[in-house]
């Protein structure tokens, strides 16, 4: 063929193309009918919904652009008065002419305004099937098998949307995450499908930014839809959770399925602090957890933290409970080395803590959802030894030194002025106040036990116990006249393997106690 025959065929082909495509238009004008089902059918067909459109229109010509609105999808068989998976206000899809006859069907770009995602929960997986599946099979498909999906989404874009996590349990209001903009690459059935969104968390608010991959779609099971990617939480404010405050940063890793997504994560608050005492201190955080995307429940696998000089670890879940507004926080707290003035600088009013010491702490931690403060909601149930403690009072800390060598039969200026103390016991908190049980209280010569309670925020003191010495009463007073006339009240103090045992109580407050000795019980049998 000569290079002029060659020229001549090319464009007769050109010419034959553009007619085919031109005749293509002509006829697609009539098509809408067929293009809107063909629409419905395929969401109906891939996602096993019962499909809503109320408007939709095409036009074909110079490109492809199709409008809707009013488009619902909802699981099969759900029920009415459930919301639907997928709501749209409007839609407006972008197409080349070419992209109409190719296979698969191809959409350039699609802008959704208004959409509303209702993620199930796990109790709906089975919502798109009858619930007798013999007696209601569908009819035969006439799309294509579910691997040659007939439409495919290069983007897809939606600002201001809303993802609406419905809760398993009846009478909890839905969690919803407010999108301000979600955008989706490369969509169609049986592949993963690329995304980044922006979107705010609403307790504790803040911005996300997380970007990953969505899918493939599982149609029968959206709960088991899988997902991953990274995120990044900004400037989140602690202060929308009653009793705490600060501004939170925290960026990480999430894989699995809607139902079970695995998130890895850090945490710094530069700034976090308890509304009771205003004391802000640098909090950072290391965490593995579980999250039920279906339900927002969340399973705490391990949380590392670091403030100040103490370091804990911990474990638990942050669950929803049926018909309450909220979410019960039930951890287990481990404080292997820690500093006491480190917790009392977060639970305690002043500038200077009462106390500093090593610390070594355990206990169950209950937060229960509800409109009351933190402190005033807050549950503990635990142990601590706090060693080597000192009181950070000088006048408080010379008494504790002249009881210790008394206590041991010394002359006051035989005082050692640095005496360190042990504290140990377990604890119980409820309503704002600590229950003090087997509270024990050694220094060197003396060992205190008690038993009582403590009120955080009034700070009020109410304990009683007793005072075991390696001296008599006689022997703590010293010598003189006065030791002297005490040896006739030795008997009645002495106990077995004790010099002397005395009944005491404690009143006031943390900032002034007021010790003074039990008579009633000092001759009580």
């Amino acid at each position: 063929m000569t290079r002029t025959a060659k020229i001549a065929t090319w464009i007769f082909v050109g010419v034959a193309g553009t007619l085919v495509v031109l005749t293509l238009v002509a006829a697609a004008g009539s098509r809408t009918g067929p293009l809107r089902r063909l629409v419905v059918a395929t969401l109906a067909e891939r996602l096993n919904s019962d499909v809503e459109l109320q408007a939709f229109s095409a036009d074909l010509f110079p490109s492809v652009v199709v409008r809707g609105s009013g488009l619902a999808l909802r699981l099969r068989n759900q029920p009415q008065t459930s919301p639907p998976l997928i709501e749209i206000r409007g839609f407006t899809v972008h197409a080349g002419l070419i992209d109409l006859i190719r296979r698969p069907r191809r959409f350039r770009h699609v802008a959704l305004d208004g959409l509303v995602v209702n993620i199930p929960p796990g109790g709906l997986r089975r919502a798109g099937k009858p619930a007798d599946e013999t007696s209601a099979r569908p009819a035969e498909s006439t799309l294509p098998p579910l691997g040659e999906s007939p439409i495919v989404v290069d983007e897809l874009v939606a600002d201001g949307a809303t993802l609406r996590i419905i809760p398993r349990r009846e009478g909890k209001d839905p969690k919803e995450f407010s999108i301000h903009r979600l955008t989706m690459r490369s969509l169609g059935h049986g592949q993963q499908m690329p995304f980044t969104a922006t979107l705010t968390n609403p307790i504790p608010k803040g911005l996300i930014e997380t970007s990953g991959t969505f899918g493939p779609w599982q149609r029968e099971d959206p709960g088991s839809t899988p997902l991953g990617g990274n995120y990044s939480f900004k400037n989140a404010d602690l202060g929308t959770i009653d009793g705490i405050g600060g501004t939170l940063h925290s960026t990480g890793e999430f894989s699995g399925t809607l139902q079970r997504i695995a998130v890895k994560g850090r945490t710094e608050t530069p700034d976090f602090h308890v509304e009771l005492t205003k004391q802000p201190v640098a909090l950072a955080t290391s965490f593995d957890a579980i999250v039920d995307g279906t339900d927002g429940d969340t399973y705490l696998t391990r949380v590392d933290a670091q403030f100040l000089k103490t370091s804990l670890t911990a474990k638990g879940a942050v669950v929803g409970l049926k018909g309450v507004k909220g979410r019960l926080v039930q951890l287990n707290v481990q404080i292997h080395e820690g500093r006491v003035e480190d917790l009392l600088r977060l639970s305690v009013k002043g500038d200077r803590p009462v106390l500093v010491g090593n610390i070594k702490l355990t206990t169950d931690f209950t937060l229960p959802p509800g409109e009351r403060d933190v402190i005033q909601k807050l549950e503990l149930a635990g142990r601590f030894d706090i060693g080597s403690a000192e009181f950070t009072d000088p006048k408080v800390q010379e008494k504790l030194s002249g009881l210790s060598a008394r206590a041991r039969g010394l002359d006051a200026d035989q005082a050692a002025s640095n005496v360190t103390t042990r504290l140990e016991g377990a604890f119980k908190m409820k309503n704002a106040a600590v229950a003090f049980s087997n509270l024990v209280f050694g220094m060197p010569g003396a060992n205190v036990q008690l038993h009582g309670s403590y009120g955080v925020a009034s700070e009020a003191l109410y304990f009683d116990g007793t005072v075991r010495m390696q001296a008599t009463i006689s022997q703590a007073a010293g010598g003189g006249v006065k030791g002297w006339l005490l040896k006739a009240v030795d008997p009645i103090f002495r106990k077995k393997g004790a010099g002397a045992v005395i009944p005491i109580r404690i009143r006031g407050t943390a900032d002034s106690p007021q010790f003074g000795v039990d008579v009633g019980r000092v001759f009580k049998k």
